[in-house]
C-alpha cells in the first residue's frame, strides 16, 4: 500500500496544546459527522483541514494556495483566535499533500475529518481535485469552502445540489466573452483554432467559447477536443494551418499546453494571437517555455484593485513580497480570501457545530482580499472578476480590461 505524503502545519499561540484523541461522532471514527455535531481539536483549538497539491502536476497552484491559507490563519491567531461559546480559541491548519491525485485527495478529506477532527475544510485547485473532495465533504456533512474552480462547473458538480460545499471564482461565460473580445481585436481573417481537453473545465467551456467566438465575429475553423495527456497534436495543427486559422484558443493542463506550444512552433503554425486557459496562468508556463511563451494570452482571477486598502495591506508585505511579479500572487491572495470567509463564518456562528457554521457561510456577506463574497443560495457559488493577461518578458500583464501604460502585443512573439 502506498503511503500518502503528510504535511502537518500547526499555527499556534505560545502555549502548546495537546492533540485531540476523542473519536468523531458515533465513537467508531468510521462514520460521517452528524449535521449537528461539533468536531475539533483539544480544548481551545479549532482544526481546519485542507488536502492540497503540494507535489505533482498541480503543485504550481497548491503551494501558493497553502501560503494564503497559512497566513490568514496565522493572522487570526495573532488576534487571539475566534470566539466560540464565549471563549477565544486558536485555529490550527492541518494540510495534507495529495500529490495532485484525486483519489488520494478524497481519502485525505475523510482522514482530516475523522482522524484530525477538522470542523471545516478549505479546498484545493482545479475541478479534478475539488469535485471529488467536495463530494466527500457532502457525505460527511462538513462545511467545505473553496475557490479556483469556475462557478458553473462547480454548480453542476453535484446532481443532488450542494448542501455543505461552497465556491467563489469567475464565471465561465465571462471568461469566454473576454477571451473572444481579446482575439477579435486582432486584425486578420478572424479564423480561430480551438483546442479543449475532456476535463470538466474543458467540457463546460468548449460550447461557451464556441458561442462567444461566434458572437464576436470569429469563425471556429478547427474545433479539436482530446483526453488529458494527448501529447501529439500534429494532426490538429496541420488541419488548422490548412484551414487558414490565424488565431488559437485552448483549455488544457500545463503538460499538454507546453506540448501544444512546442508543436505549433516546430510545425510552422504562426497564429497572430493565442489564448490558453489553465496551463498558462502560473509562473511555470514561462519557466517551461522561456521566450516561446512570449505573447501568450492568459487569464487572471485576481487583481490588487479587488481588495480594500486595509485588506491589501495585510498581504502586500508578505505574500506580495514573496510572489512579486509572479502570477502565483493571485492564487495566494485568493487562498487568503477563502480562509477569510471561513474564519469570519466561524466568528459569526460562534460555534463549531457543522450546521450552524454552514448556515453562517451561506449567509456570508464578506469583504475579503478577493472583494465582496456573497453566495447564491441555489448554486452555492459567488462570482469574482476575470481578467485577460499576456505574458510579456516573463511577467503576466493585464491587457483586458486595459491597464494604464500596457500594450497588447500582436503578433504573439513566441509563436511568430
Amino acid at each position: 500500500m502506498r503511503t500518502r505524503p503528510r504535511i502537518l502545519t500547526t499555527l499556534a499561540l505560545a502555549m502548546p496544546l495537546a492533540l485531540a484523541v476523542a473519536a468523531c461522532s458515533g465513537g467508531s471514527g468510521a462514520g460521517p459527522a452528524s449535521s449537528g455535531a461539533a468536531t475539533g481539536g483539544s480544548s481551545g483549538t479549532i482544526v481546519i483541514g485542507a488536502s492540497l497539491s503540494l507535489t505533482g502536476s498541480l503543485d504550481v497552484l497548491g503551494l501558493p494556495l497553502e501560503a494564503g491559507y497559512k497566513q490568514e490563519i496565522a493572522d487570526v491567531n495573532a488576534r487571539d483566535g475566534v470566539a466560540v461559546g464565549g471563549t477565544k480559541q486558536e485555529l490550527k491548519l492541518v494540510v495534507l499533500d495529495n500529490g495532485s491525485d484525486p483519489g488520494t485527495a478524497s481519502s485525505q478529506v475523510r482522514e482530516l475529518v475523522l482522524r484530525d477532527h477538522a470542523v471545516a475544510l478549505l479546498g484545493s485547485a482545479t475541478p479534478q481535485i475539488i469535485l471529488p473532495t467536495a463530494l466527500v465533504a457532502e457525505q460527511l456533512r462538513v462545511p467545505f469552502l473553496t475557490s479556483l474552480m469556475p462557478v458553473e462547473a462547480f454548480a453542476n458538480g453535484d446532481k443532488d445540489g450542494w448542501k455543505y460545499s461552497w465556491d467563489f471564482f469567475y464565471d465561465e461565460q465571462q471568461q469566454a466573452a473576454d477571451a473572444a473580445k481579446a482575439l477579435a481585436s486582432v486584425p486578420g481573417d478572424k479564423k480561430v483554432a480551438l483546442f479543449t481537453d475532456n476535463e470538466p473545465d474543458g467540457v463546460v467551456e468548449r460550447p461557451l467559447y464556441q458561442a462567444a467566438f461566434k458572437a464576436d465575429g470569429l469563425d471556429v475553423a478547427g474545433d479539436y477536443t482530446f483526453p488529458v495527456g494527448g501529447a501529439d497534436f500534429s494532426s490538429f495543427i496541420a488541419d488548422a494551418k490548412a484551414k487558414g486559422a490565424q488565431l488559437l484558443a485552448g483549455q488544457m493542463d500545463l503538460a499538454d499546453g507546453v506540448a501544444l506550444w512546442k508543436q505549433v512552433k516546430s510545425l510552422g503554425f504562426h497564429p497572430k494571437a493565442a489564448f490558453l486557459d489553465t496551463a498558462s496562468r502560473a509562473g511555470s508556463w514561462w519557466q517551461s517555455l522561456g521566450s516561446l511563451a512570449q505573447g501568450t494570452l492568459s487569464e487572471s482571477y485576481w487583481s490588487p484593485s479587488q481588495a480594500q486598502p486595509g485588506q491589501l495591506a495585510a498581504i502586500a508585505p508578505t505574500l506580495g513580497k514573496k510572489y512579486a511579479g509572479n502570477p502565483d500572487y493571485a492564487t495566494a491572495a485568493v487562498g487568503y480570501a477563502a480562509a477569510e470567509v471561513l474564519t469570519d463564518a466561524l466568528a459569526e456562528a460562534g460555534s463549531t457545530n457543522s450546521g450552524k457554521l454552514n448556515t453562517a457561510i451561506a449567509q456570508a456577506d464578506a469583504q475579503t482580499t478577493a472583494g465582496p463574497i456573497k453566495f447564491n443560495q441555489s448554486t452555492h457559488t459567488a462570482d469574482t472578476p476575470y481578467y485577460v493577461t499576456q505574458w510579456q518578458d516573463g511577467k503576466l500583464i493585464q491587457v483586458q480590461p486595459p491597464a494604464a501604460g500596457v500594450t497588447f502585443d500582436v503578433p504573439a512573439g513566441g509563436l511568430g
